[in-house]
């Protein structure tokens, strides 16, 4: 329920952000207001990138309902098609929103790429302090 939330949220989100880099207005602001709201989104792909690659390691090991269980054989086809399924839907949010942004700001490649790299950096970093350790991931 909560990915299926998160990725219609993304989907609107990436929507605002193609409708915003169509709109003709000044540059400068236009740049701006790309960088922030790349930097955002990059910190929010940031904070489910933790999820998303121990989804990733427990669909292709076999376990999904956690380190202690293993699932038979004949499911282990199904989990490793989810894995891929995750890990496509996951590079389609990541890779061509950037590209796109980076295209409609006209900033350095260099400068994007630190920029946002440090948002991604501060998500994981925000996942990790908040992460309930009681409660466990799964």
């Amino acid at each position: 329920m909560i990915i299926s939330y998160t990725i219609i949220a993304l989907g609107i989100y990436n929507l605002t952000v193609f409708i915003i880099g169509l709109i003709k207005f000044n540059e400068n602001k236009k740049r701006k207001v790309l960088i922030g709201l790349s930097s955002i989104y990059n910190a929010l792909i940031g904070y489910i990138d933790t999820f998303v690659f121990i989804s990733l390691y427990v669909y292709f090991t076999n376990r999904p309902k956690g380190n202690g269980y293993e699932v038979p054989a004949s499911e282990a086809g199904f989990n490793a098609m989810l894995g891929v399924i995750t890990l496509i839907i996951y590079l389609v949010l990541l890779v061509p929103i950037n590209i796109y942004m980076k295209e409609k700001s006209k900033v350095n490649l260099k400068v994007y790429l630190i920029v946002n790299s440090i948002a991604t950096v501060l998500g994981i970093a925000i996942f990790w302090l908040f992460l309930d350790k009681s409660k466990g991931l799964f």
